[in-house]
């Protein structure tokens, strides 16, 4: 998907989330058309996928259909003027049929271009390399590590960090808050899920948090830097 959509607030929940990229894995993201057909997630698969029971799946397909419809991709963008904001609705159709136990959807106009077609400033990965997170918040960062993995650092605004994040407003208010509940869970579950080392520190202005910086790579990776070097 394009960068400026990994980093704008995606405000969906896990199995909204889940739903939502296993439908992007379905596109066909090097055609220059929109895609006009509904695409549609079986329960089975959808259980496959994410290594779940089919009890399970149908459930979160289920509130994931109904949720859906209603969300939308906000984008903050800054004008000489002071921030716009830009909603964007992630779906235009969202069916889900309890019989045959599968949801359809159909992408809004406005989100193709943001999807299809991306030559340059895109981030890509592999569903499986998500399929096992179970926090939001795990799987934004991630998107958003994957974003600069060529550099392998993020620096991040605080406030932009939090848009990212769709961080509730007494995280915002309290970093304490945000580090227990947001950070560090999601910094030790993509350890755990995705095999990725994060290091990662807060820098001030003044007494406030202003910016973070993060430094990752994986864990592998990281375990040779460490090592001494051979002797010769």
């Amino acid at each position: 998907m394009s960068n400026s959509i990994v980093s704008a607030a995606h405000a969906l929940k896990l199995s909204e989330k889940r739903i939502m990229s296993a439908a992007l894995a379905k596109l066909d993201s090097m055609s220059k058309k929109a895609p006009t057909k509904p695409i549609r997630i079986t329960a089975l698969e959808f259980a496959e996928c994410f290594g779940i029971d089919e009890t399970t799946a149908y459930e979160q397909l289920k509130s994931g259909a109904e949720g859906l419809y209603n969300r939308s991709i906000v984008r903050v963008i800054p004008t000489a003027y002071g921030q716009k904001k830009e909603k964007i609705r992630w779906v235009s159709r969202a069916l889900y049929h309890a019989g045959e136990g599968f949801v359809e959807m159909n992408f809004t106009d406005h989100v193709a271009p943001y999807l299809m077609a991306l030559e340059k400033r895109f981030t890509t990965y592999k569903l499986e390399q998500t399929r096992a997170l179970r926090s939001i918040h795990s799987w934004r960062l991630f998107e958003n590590l994957k974003r600069w993995e060529s550099t392998g650092k993020w620096i991040v605004e605080i406030d932009d960090f939090h848009h990212a994040m769709d961080a509730s407003e007494s995280y915002r208010k309290n970093f304490a808050q945000l580090r227990k509940w947001v950070i560090e869970p999601a910094v030790k579950e993509l350890l755990t899920v995705s095999g990725l080392d994060i290091k990662w520190s807060p820098h001030k202005t003044g007494r406030r948090v202003t910016r973070l910086l993060f430094r990752f790579k994986p864990a592998e990776q990281m375990s040779l830097d460490l090592q001494p070097p051979a002797e010769m």
